[in-house]
């Protein structure tokens, strides 16, 4: 009995191989890989000109970021007003060197200026406001300062006063406080605000001295 079931189940796949069943679903090509199929669209846009439009764009903002940066929102007051603070924090931790020993303990009070003194003063001013402008050059030829810009461009006003004579240079180096680096460090360590310009800061004894506004 057992043999005649078991040729009965050998003999089931011949019936059934045998036995036209039909189609089950309709046959489609397989999708190229998703990778080709971008380096197909890369290679359309290298042809007609697209990605070098691209490049040629992003050059171009890129460079104008940076020649014509956005103003940091700074207003600008002529008034004349005089500000002296002590350049002094507290260290809120240790301070350690690359193999871990102490050089700064906790607590220390820290004044940069006795430590070193500030060899060149900075003057902040609107580049776009002509006044300020001039005003800035001429306090310059008087005494060490750089010019830093809260907003107009360092690189138009470079251009326009490469020729203008700077402490012994033949040019004006104009800066630009990038991400108000400077304003902010002010800010966050001595609690300066430096909310307008002209703003000319300078070394006065042992102190910061910030002069506001436009000096005849």
């Amino acid at each position: 009995m057992r043999a005649i079931v078991a040729g009965l189940l050998l003999m089931i796949p011949l019936v059934v191989g045998a036995e036209d069943l039909g189609a089950r679903g309709r046959t489609v090509p397989v999708d190229r890989d998703a990778r080709e199929q971008m380096k197909d669209v890369i290679r359309r846009k290298e042809a007609n000109g697209d990605v070098d439009r691209f490049w040629s764009n992003y050059r171009a903002k890129v460079i104008d970021a940076v020649k014509h940066p956005a103003p940091l929102g700074v207003p600008t007051d002529a008034r004349v007003r005089t500000e002296l603070h002590e350049l002094r924090f507290v260290m809120p931790q240790d301070y350690v060197d690359q193999i871990g020993r102490v050089v700064v303990r906790r607590g220390t009070v820290i004044e940069p200026l006795k430590i070193q003194p500030l060899a060149t003063g900075l003057i902040f001013i609107d580049g776009r406001d002509e006044a300020q402008i001039q005003y800035a050059l001429a306090a310059s030829q008087r005494e060490r300062l750089k010019i830093v810009l809260t907003a107009g461009s360092p690189y138009d006003l470079r251009v326009r006063f490469k020729d203008t004579m700077w402490n012994g240079t033949p040019t004006v180096p104009f800066y630009f406080d990038q991400r108000k680096q400077i304003i902010n460090t002010l800010q966050r360590l001595y609690g300066i605000n430096l909310r307008s310009v002209p703003a000319k800061l300078t070394q006065k004894d042992s102190r910061l001295q910030i002069e506001f506004g436009i000096r005849k």
